[in-house]
This record gives C-alpha cells, sequence and structure tokens, in this order.
C-alpha cells in the first residue's frame, strides 16, 4: 500500500518549496512575508519613523512591532489602517490585517 499522496512525485524537491506549501496549508504567510516587510519597512512607513522601529514577528495576521518611545507607539498605531493597506498592496490580503505596537528597545530591526 502506497501512502504517497496523489499529485506527489518521489522526486527530492527544494526545501522552499515544500514550507511555502506547508505554510499555505497551515494558513500561514509565506516564509518571506516577513523579510519583505523589514527590507520594505523604510518605503511604508517613512524615513523619519523607520528606524525607531523593530518588526518583531508576523503571526496570524498579526504584525508586532517595538518602537522606542511612547509618542511613536501612539503615532503607528495612529498609521494602522494605513500601514495594513500598504501591507496589502505589497503582499496580498490577510498577510497583515493587524498592527500591534510596544515599546521596548528597537536597537537593531530583525534581520538586518
Amino acid at each position: 500500500m502506497s501512502t504517497r499522496r496523489p499529485g506527489r512525485s518521489d522526486e527530492p524537491r527544494p526545501l522552499r518549496d515544500s514550507l511555502a506549501e506547508v505554510t499555505a496549508d497551515l494558513g500561514l504567510p509565506e516564509p518571506d512575508a516577513l523579510t519583505l516587510l523589514i527590507d520594505r519597512w523604510n518605503d511604508l512607513v517613512g524615513a523619519d519613523i523607520a528606524p525607531h522601529c523593530r518588526l518583531t514577528s508576523l503571526r496570524a495576521g498579526v504584525l508586532r512591532v517595538t518602537v522606542d518611545s511612547a509618542p511613536r507607539a501612539t503615532q503607528l498605531r495612529y498609521l494602522e489602517n494605513e500601514l495594513v493597506e500598504r501591507s496589502t498592496a505589497m503582499l496580498g490580503p490577510g498577510v497583515v490585517r493587524e498592527l500591534r505596537v510596544r515599546v521596548g528597545a528597537p536597537s537593531a530591526r530583525r534581520g538586518r
């Protein structure tokens, strides 16, 4: 009895392809979504805000950002709808649905 799923090959395939399939099956964003947001964060929020932020995670449509001060947190929360719209234009619908901001020490943006 074969355990192969229909339409599957016994040929090896790139790990990246397998991860993309698993994340899609689980309803998670593409593996590169957070990396793309980190790389394009300056474009999304602007050069004045970006250095004060660190993207910490993207899970279940929630983008978590750490900022260096309460006024920056308020500023990002105010921009949430606009940032979700810009992220949707970049990544597709549902990848970023919500922004959660906390005050901390964003000394270095993740992935840099």
